[in-house]
């Protein structure tokens, strides 16, 4: 599998650097070259994503079920912005119901869709959770909503997300699992910039 991706790329760039050179050599692309250099050049809500770069300590609350007391724990997040700054890869540290818990998300924003992008992986698990979502200016808020697996349900099952930017240095992670069109609140992490 490792090959297919690496022989992609390995066509991508192919394809891509005569018309970087043409675009530079001659000031004139076709229109689908210029939207191709849109989709690939970082914009500000890449930006935004590049706020977050640094090391940040987290609250984290879980919820097993509705109306149950959450469980409390403290943990890690390193950020930073990967692939000329296209892309915010994280990497959580911390403890889950007494387990140790290593977690990597990797958050885009696709010029293109106008829509963010997050995947989520970790050892608690071997599978992806995948989520997409828009941001609102007003309540600096990305909703996102996306599905994952779960082992005992043995079915994929959906999710929504919000990620609050509070204020500089602060910003809150609320999951919401969706059954049967009903929500609840399974997890909720505050970040704060470490010093």
């Amino acid at each position: 599998m490792k090959s297919v991706y690496t022989v992609f790329s390995v066509l991508f760039i192919l394809v891509l650097i005569p018309v970087i050179l043409y675009a530079q050599q001659d000031g004139e692309m076709s229109k689908e070259d210029k939207i191709w250099m849109e989709y690939m050049t970082p914009s500000s809500m890449h930006q935004m994503m590049a706020t977050h770069v640094g090391e940040w300590k987290t609250i984290n609350k879980f919820w097993m079920q509705p109306d149950a007391e959450p469980v409390v724990s403290e943990g890690t997040a390193v950020n930073e912005m990967i692939l000329g700054g296209r892309y915010l890869q994280s990497t959580h540290s911390g403890m889950v119901m007494g387990m140790p818990m290593n977690g990597i998300s990797i958050e885009a924003y696709d010029n293109a869709k106008k829509v963010f992008q997050n995947i989520w992986i970790d050892n608690m698990g071997t599978g992806m959770y995948r989520a997409e979502g828009k941001y609102d200016e007003n309540t600096k808020t990305i909703t996102y909503y996306g599905t994952g697996y779960d082992p005992v349900q043995g079915k994929d099952v959906k999710f929504r997300e919000t990620l609050e930017f509070v204020e500089s240095g602060t910003h809150v992670l609320k999951m919401y699992m969706i059954d049967d069109g009903k929500e609840f609140q399974n997890m909720e992490i505050t970040f704060t910039k470490a010093d």
